[in-house]
């Protein structure tokens, strides 16, 4: 993907025929798309049995699960989001009930991150490191003795970074990989929790994220404190919150902007914008960037919803909704193809 790539219309609907009636050739897009989903299923399962095994001989598996869950889900990051949460209580960008069904269920997909999820990103992670090992050493650069450890820290957070984009931009160009993502946008009721409202398997369309850690590793790791932080500017932009961060929402992803990228309907014909995830040069770079002005808050969510949410559902009713949020994307006809 490259920024030339985005000239394009930009969401989804670029992928779509142009015709209306052409069901044929929608009918073999949506074909395709499901086959698709299933081969990045089948190759995250491949890339986890290959982790599995490598832990397994290693003996480290239950240690590196408990590491990743610290440096991941880190009381830090937890006390962080304790804090926002608050903080949208006092001065939320649009009032919602303390208890609002959308927020308890994005606790939820929380909880079942932590649980279950970032176990098995954990060895999926793993079996990427070992295929790259034994098939690609070339990428692995060898100690870089004349550039201080930091600099090499920072380089390895901005390509991180910088990877993510990419394949953010990705979920919304790929009708197969915006099967996985439409979950995460079809929240009307955004809030910091909102950003673990994610299929689990999309986790495995930013495994690219790995690769500058990856290639730098020899000459320095990112301490557990810069992941902690990388995970808070990611976290942030989600809140229901006005803030612009000030001069500071010109380098970083900041509520009100990142509240762009969650828009029911498009601000204008370049249709998705603000991908980034904690810094916005990419999205400059890119002519993706639109920039807070004051003005009240827009609405968040899909037109349509294709996706089952829990707002049009009864409250004994909504599991059975996730549920349903969580299939949609292995549906031989899923509504998300559709569009809005």
């Amino acid at each position: 993907m490259t920024i030339n790539d985005l000239d394009s219309a930009g969401s989804i609907s670029a992928l779509r025929p142009a015709r209306r009636g052409a069901a044929p050739s929608r009918d073999g897009a949506r074909t395709r798309a499901w086959l698709a989903v299933l081969a990045v299923g089948a190759t995250t399962a491949w890339l986890g049995v290959v982790g599995v095994r490598a832990l397994l001989a290693a003996g480290d598996l239950a240690q590196v699960v408990s590491t990743a869950r610290g440096r991941t889900i880190a009381p830090a990051l937890l006390v962080f989001v304790g804090v926002i949460l608050l903080a949208e209580r006092l001065w939320p960008a649009v009032p919602r009930p303390l208890f609002a069904r959308a927020h308890l269920v994005d606790l939820g997909y929380l909880v079942l991150f932590a649980t279950l999820v970032l176990p098995l990103l954990t060895v999926v992670e793993t079996g990427v490191a070992v295929e790259v090992d034994a098939h690609a050493r070339f990428l692995i650069l060898s100690r870089l003795s004349v550039v201080p450890e930091v600099v090499v820290i920072v380089a390895i957070l901005i390509g991180i970074d910088a990877m993510n984009w990419v394949a953010h931009v990705a979920n919304h160009r790929s009708l197969a990989l915006w099967r996985l993502h439409a979950l995460h946008h079809s929240q009307e009721d955004m809030s910091v929790l909102t950003t673990f409202r994610t299929h689990p398997l999309v986790h495995a369309t930013y495994l690219p994220a790995l690769f500058p850690a990856l290639i730098l590793g020899a000459s320095g790791t990112v301490p557990v404190v810069g992941i902690i932080v990388y995970s808070c500017l990611i976290t942030l932009p989600h809140a229901n919150l006005r803030w612009t961060l000030g001069p500071l929402g010109r380098i970083f992803v900041s509520p009100a902007f990142h509240r762009f990228h969650h828009v029911s309907t498009p601000l204008d014909e370049r249709g998705s914008v603000n991908f980034g995830f904690a810094l916005v040069c990419w999205d400059q770079l890119a002519h993706r960037a639109v920039f807070p002005t004051g003005a009240a808050p827009v609405q968040t969510g899909i037109s349509g919803r294709p996706v089952p949410i829990e707002q049009s559902a009864s409250g004994a009713g909504t599991p059975r909704v996730v549920l349903a949020q969580l299939a949609q994307p292995f549906r031989m006809r899923a509504e998300t193809d559709q569009p809005w």
